[in-house]
């Protein structure tokens, strides 16, 4: 029987081939969303084994973090560009929980998850996420949550107030976009937990730094941060 189906999915794809998220040559066995030459150019950060890295620094003095790391550098033009569009506007999110999947691999390791309670992930407005038809952040998460075995949980953080996308805002007009926007369900409300919040891309940290605000209020709560990319 796992004969036949092997046999059929290659008829699948001969007939409909997988293409690369990025060069767009077709998949051969083995290969996931990425041809191996595609998957090795991903720009990896190492930021996960420095004490002091760019994410985290750009956190000082605005919200007390455990730690921050990002897996990949954002470069325009490159890989990675061409895989974050796809998880964002394309409806490719299952492209997002499989590179987290790959962080969490790569990171094994190092002990930069082993502490954690609890996975949260970014919120998107409920209209926004209607019109998108997922939260992409929420794959990511899910990404970790499934290969590192640790809960993932959507429900107490939420995004109370509508924005448009702030792509083209400057830091300080995004930070004053979404500094009162996220709110928690108080009556889900943790204590004592190690909370990880993730997202996909840290810009200016505003989106980010909002939702922390807004989570500091849970008793006796750590938080550290993790986003597949910096940019």
């Amino acid at each position: 029987m796992r004969d036949l189906k092997v046999y059929l999915l290659d008829f699948i794809n001969f007939l409909f081939p997988l293409q690369c998220v990025s060069c767009k040559k077709s998949l051969v066995t083995g290969e996931e969303f990425f041809c191996i030459s595609c998957f090795l150019e991903l720009p990896k950060t190492r930021y996960h084994i420095y004490a002091d890295n760019p994410v985290l620094r750009s956190f000082t003095g605005r919200f007390p973090l455990e730690k921050g790391a990002a897996w990949l550098q954002f470069q325009k033009g490159g890989v990675l560009q061409a895989a974050m569009h796809a998880i964002k506007y394309q409806n490719r999110p299952k492209l997002g929980a499989y590179l987290a999947s790959q962080a969490a691999a790569d990171w094994q390791d190092s002990d930069f998850f082993s502490d954690i309670d609890l996975i949260v992930p970014v919120p998107l407005h409920w209209r926004k996420r209607m019109k998108r038809g997922y939260n992409q952040a929420a794959f990511i998460a899910q990404g970790l949550g499934d290969s590192l075995n640790i809960p993932v949980d959507e429900s107490f953080l939420y995004r109370a107030q509508y924005r448009q996308s702030q792509t083209r805002e400057h830091r300080f007009k995004r930070w004053t976009n979404v500094s009162s926007v996220f709110a928690v369900k108080t009556h889900l409300a943790v204590t004592d937990k190690h909370i990880l919040l993730v997202d996909d891309v840290l810009t200016t940290g505003a989106t980010i730094e909002a939702c922390l605000k807004a989570m500091a209020e849970m008793p006796r709560c750590r938080f550290s941060i993790f986003t597949l990319a910096h940019a």
